[in-house]
């Protein structure tokens, strides 16, 4: 049994079976040539998406908060923190909230989830963004090569920050916690040369920020910004010095009199001008 690589278009073939959401016996499928591991084609996605947010997503709040802080520093260094910024799959809505809190101009999409912590915050019709984020999302994509070429046309824009664990070398055996088989929603799963593949196809480049954040962009990273991005420690010590200049650039303050301005004109959730 073989299937054909949504990456590379090359042959996969059949790696192991895997039982998901306790009952739906599923075949995973390896790409050699890329480095792809993903299920056959995802019938079980209604059911696995009843609740948009997994049950057993306990580190929901603190991933947030966790990637709120490595955000900062990325797009202080590529963008001098202007600009606009969009979360796909953005959820409940907690990073853009934490986001603007950090004064970015940052807005937030999901069609499976109420944004409850951004509500005005939705891009518009023709949204155009500087950069992008991915949290937590390709490896619920069915053809991550397809989703990010749409949302790089929709947006006009080629800069993404994502996060996905990675492996390298042998396919994960079956205790490997991210193949998540108890919720179905984790489809796809890659190699950091399966990353370099996507990017190439896009007109990008790939940089490795950590073991489970990425950047994909057409910017060239060289010297001080390489550093301070690519090595962790380096970055780290750069986000403490910046958090306390950004603090005065909260939009926290002004958020709340938009909202209070618009709920006492009764207007309708839309997204501020800039």
């Amino acid at each position: 049994m073989t299937e054909t690589c949504p990456v590379c278009r090359n042959e996969m073939n059949q790696a192991f079976s895997g039982v998901i959401l306790k009952k739906n016996k599923v075949e995973y499928f390896f790409c050699k040539t890329c480095g792809l591991l993903k299920t056959e084609k995802p019938y079980w996605l209604a059911e696995a998406y009843r609740q948009a947010i997994a049950e057993t997503d306990t580190g929901l709040l603190q991933r947030n908060i966790a990637n709120s802080k490595m955000v900062e520093p990325i797009l202080h260094c590529l963008f001098k923190g202007k600009g606009k910024f969009l979360d796909v799959a953005g959820g409940y809505g907690v990073l853009t909230r934490l986001l603007r809190d950090m004064g970015f101009d940052c807005y937030s999409m999901d069609q499976y989830c109420q944004n409850l912590f951004a509500k005005a915050f939705d891009p518009d019709d023709g949204f155009r963004a500087n950069a992008l984020f991915a949290f937590e999302v390709l490896e619920h994509i069915e053809n991550p090569r397809e989703f990010l070429k749409d949302l790089f046309d929709t947006y006009s824009c080629k800069t993404i920050i994502f996060s996905t664990l990675t492996f390298s070398g042998d396919i994960p055996k079956k205790n490997w916690w991210y193949y998540a088989f108890e919720t179905g929603q984790h489809i796809s799963f890659y190699q950091p040369r399966t990353i370099v593949f996507l990017a190439s196809t896009l007109g990008c480049r790939y940089y490795r920020l950590g073991p489970e954040l990425h950047l994909m962009t057409d910017m060239r990273l060289q010297g001080f910004l390489h550093m301070v991005l690519t090595h962790r420690f380096v970055r780290k010590l750069f986000a403490l010095s910046l958090h306390w200049k950004r603090k005065r650039m909260s939009r926290t303050w002004s958020d709340h009199l938009l909202l209070k301005s618009m709920i006492n004109s009764g207007i309708e959730k839309q997204s501020p001008k800039p």
